[in-house]
């Protein structure tokens, strides 16, 4: 009896080691679509689209080169440039239609915070791109 216990003890804890032995999921690259829509934008994530455009689902719903335009205002942000973001958004209503809470919060908001989790975001040559970039749509120029 206390033979046939242990054999089921033992037997018992080997199915379960083996259980707990879990193999980890490749890391996959991400393939340019739908990451935006995600809960969590993983910061690799939202850098691609930064670099690549916002497009399909990954415009959540707005005009792409608003996306864009918004992307460079939030990037500003988070690099400490200034700009009239009031005047800014003047502007974008103009240009794309929407309510200005949706230019602030929605749009240059969201995309400062995703490009605060971009580790080494505010490098120079992306500094320097967005400068050029606040000062075509200071001249209403958003292409």
């Amino acid at each position: 009896m206390i033979r046939t216990i242990s054999a089921c003890i033992c037997i018992s804890t080997l199915l379960l080691s083996g259980c707990s032995n879990s193999v980890k999921p490749e890391q996959t690259e991400y393939n340019g679509s739908g990451g935006m829509t995600q809960w969590n934008i993983a910061p690799e994530v939202y850098l691609y689209h930064y670099e690549n455009g916002f497009s399909a689902s990954d415009a959540l719903g707005y005009d792409e080169q608003l996306q864009t335009v918004w992307s460079r205002l939030g990037g500003a942000i988070t690099c400490n440039i200034n700009y009239d973001k009031q005047a800014m958004i003047e502007r974008l209503m103009q240009r794309f239609g929407e309510k200005a809470v949706t230019h602030e919060l929605n749009g240059i908001g969201f995309h400062s915070v995703q490009s605060r989790k971009v580790p080494d975001f505010c490098h120079d040559a992306r500094i320097k791109e967005i400068n050029k970039a606040i000062n075509r749509y200071r001249k209403g120029k958003f292409d």
